[in-house]
């Protein structure tokens, strides 16, 4: 690094460190003015807001005080019970006080209209609600009217004080903020007018929302509009308004019940209206405008700022001036340091003296060696070390091989990876693989150890068992840094385990399955079936005692052998296996599902092969007779020792029945009480 260099990226430093606080602190005083300003503009929207919407309140309450006395009168009882129009003068009278009032109607309790003042509502009510109707509705669609407006609505009932007698129906007021008086001496519409206006400036205008996003007046057009034709961000809004601000039932408790926020560039103060759980009214304003100030204000602000971060900055080249020079010496010799041949030749050039700076660089030379060596007597112990290592940086996601590995297998520690597909997985069965990788990504996760073993192929092209283990090394924080693992060549001792269990799971006289093992096997065959059946055939030599007797043990020997190579015969690559339970008795496992289906053809077939004899070694025809039989999983049972005994049990009806025959389990076969197992499967 030179000097300039130095130099400029010190008074940089510095010049930051001088600056950057001054201009936090500009930046953090502008937002504290902008959210200052925004706070009072907010709080002044809401409380502007408060004071028209409290107009809004008394005028929702003269509706339904107004619905109310309607439906107290006795012509409009009287209507209810008994169907007529007697009171509707007086029904006229009160909708013409009142220029909000479209419609009065008089609704049964089924629906029907019974009066409507301006005869636009006949047959049943088109609003009609049987279980809830609503004292104040958001806005609806009305075809017989031809517009959208809400209404609002109190029971009749024969005793309006007590409310008893039966309810008889509603009075209902179809309240239209746009409608026009067109008598000589119009009246100005309450709503509307109330809700017309602006303030804040004129950026601000009273709303009023329902829970389906409807609204009145929501553009300051004065206009009641669909959801579709309000604008989105209010509509985004409605359901946190109606969250936010709960049904209050007086004045007092609405005027605490007070929600602001800002959805894009609308803020609005949002409340109740009380007793009317279908209605909030919103003050909308341009929340643009909330977060400006003053500019004069800005200025003298920034001017401040600026000149602060001046006097800092020069306060800075001052001391960098004085650090400079102090600094020359030791760059110069950091600059010295190589990095092209490893750490053997990063070092200090040290000169012959005892300053400060000197033991520093002994030190670093002396810790630089102790890498160096260390690092030699890891890879040199690795090399001679029948065990084959390998280690993967986490961080630089490289791979170290030890010699005697890249020796072994085809692997390119330049382009392996612990889990990239290019490592020992490359050399591995695809089932092997995906054992590999599952491990790994344990291992990984857990951030802890693993060993497990794999069949791997060597250069030679050989496949070896070998096991690998590993260990995750992590940092401070317990994050990964490296993994560390030893490979070994275990094929010789794998191999030996596997022939000493094979020969342990055999049966030496019939190469078959011997009786535990064919049992384990069947065990994991009924575990894994799923939806399909397995089938079961016991097999005894009839009268082998006989043959015995007469032709001796050597001769026996030999008939069970011939036994056992045809049965072989008829599961060998079909999925299916055979054993031998001891003396002359045989078990066949069938998990073909077409074997299973001609089960009983096979049976007849085994019996007419055994029955062709056997030709002993000094020519003697032996006709073999068996008695077999059949049981199934799960029509019979899904227990494996069940499911043996019940096929021994069948076997056992064959002989008791004249031998060399086959036959399916039944119930009876159990039920019968004469047979008991005498293995107790």
């Amino acid at each position: 690094m030179k000097k300039k260099s130095l130099r400029f990226g010190l008074i940089g430093i510095l010049v930051v460190f001088a600056v950057v606080p001054v201009l936090i602190l500009g930046v953090v005083g502008t937002f504290l003015i902008i959210g200052y300003t925004n706070n009072s503009r907010m709080g002044e929207l809401s409380d502007i807001s408060l004071t028209k919407a409290g107009v809004v309140n008394t005028i929702f309450e003269s509706y339904q005080s107004t619905a109310t006395a309607l439906a107290k009168m006795d012509d409009v009882i009287e209507n209810a019970q008994n169907g007529g129009s007697g009171g509707l003068s007086k029904i006229k009278a009160v909708g013409d006080k009142n220029p909000d009032i479209y419609d009065t109607l008089i609704v049964g309790s089924d629906g029907s209209i019974i009066v409507s003042n301006l005869n636009k509502q006949t047959g049943t009510f088109e609003n009609f609600n049987a279980d809830n109707m609503p004292a104040v509705s958001g806005v609806l669609s009305w075809e017989q009217y031809g517009f959208d407006t809400f209404f609002v609505s109190h029971e009749i009932y024969a005793d309006p004080d007590n409310k008893t007698g039966g309810l008889l129906g509603y009075i209902c007021l179809i309240i239209n903020p746009e409608s026009v008086d067109t008598s000589e001496s119009p009246v100005a519409n309450n709503l509307m007018t109330a809700l017309g206006g602006t303030y804040l400036g004129e950026k601000a205008h009273l709303a009023l929302v329902d829970t389906d996003g409807n609204a009145i007046n929501s553009d300051g057009s004065g206009k009641i509009m669909k959801s579709a034709q309000v604008d989105s961000a209010l509509v985004s809004e409605t359901k946190k308004i109606f969250d936010k601000v709960k049904t209050t039932t007086s004045d007092k408790d609405a005027s605490k019940n007070v929600f602001t926020d800002k959805s894009g560039k609308l803020a609005y103060a949002a409340g109740a209206i009380p007793n009317v759980p279908s209605w909030r009214w919103v003050g909308i304003a341009d929340a643009s405008g909330f977060s400006s100030f003053s500019s004069r204000t800005n200025i003298v602000a920034w001017i401040i700022v600026v000149v602060s971060a001046l006097a800092a900055s020069a306060i800075g080249l001052v001391i960098v001036g004085k650090f400079v020079g102090r600094m020359q010496e030791i760059l110069k010799k950091v600059n010295n340091i190589s990095f092209e041949d490893g750490i053997s030749s990063m070092r200090f050039d040290v000169k012959n003296d005892k300053s400060e700076l000197t033991m520093i660089q002994n030190a670093f030379n002396e810790f630089l060696d102790e890498v160096n060596l260390n690092s030699q007597r890891y890879r040199t112990i690795a090399n001679l070390s029948d065990n084959m290592l390998f280690e993967w940086d986490l961080h630089k996601e490289s791979m170290y091989v030890s010699d005697n590995t890249l020796a072994k297998f085809a692997i390119n520690p330049d382009i392996a990876g612990l889990a990239n597909g290019r490592f020992l997985d490359s050399l591995m069965s695809t089932e092997d693989a995906d054992k590999y990788k599952r491990d790994i990504n344990a291992l990984l996760k857990s951030k802890g150890k693993m060993s497990s073993q794999y069949q791997i192929q060597t250069k030679a092209g050989a496949t070896i068992w070998a096991s690998v283990s590993a260990t995750v090394i992590t940092d401070r924080l317990g994050e990964p840094l490296r993994v560390i693992g030893v490979i070994t060549d275990i094929d010789n001792e794998k191999k030996m385990e596997l022939q000493l269990s094979e020969r342990a799971s055999i049966d030496f006289l019939s190469q078959l399955y011997n009786r535990s093992t064919f049992i384990r096997m069947l065990t994991t065959e009924l575990e894994r079936r799923g939806p399909k059946k397995v089938g079961i055939m016991f097999i005894d030599v009839d009268d082998f005692k006989f043959i015995n007797d007469r032709y001796g043990h050597t001769i026996g020997d030999e008939v069970i052998r011939y036994v056992a190579d045809t049965i072989r015969k008829k599961v060998d690559d079909r999925g299916g296996f055979a054993g031998r339970f001891g003396g002359d008795e045989f078990v066949l496992c069938y998990t073909n599902q077409e074997d299973i289906a001609n089960a009983e053809q096979i049976a007849m077939d085994l019996i007419d092969e055994l029955y062709m004899g056997y030709t002993t070694t000094d020519g003697q025809l032996i006709n073999v007779r068996a008695s077999i039989g059949i049981s199934y999983c799960p029509d019979h049972t899904e227990e494996v020792n069940d499911l043996l005994s019940f096929s021994d049990t069948a076997m056992y009806f064959v002989k008791k029945n004249g031998k060399t025959n086959y036959h399916v389990y039944v119930p009876e076969d159990s039920e019968s009480g004469e047979y008991i197992d005498p293995e107790g499967y």
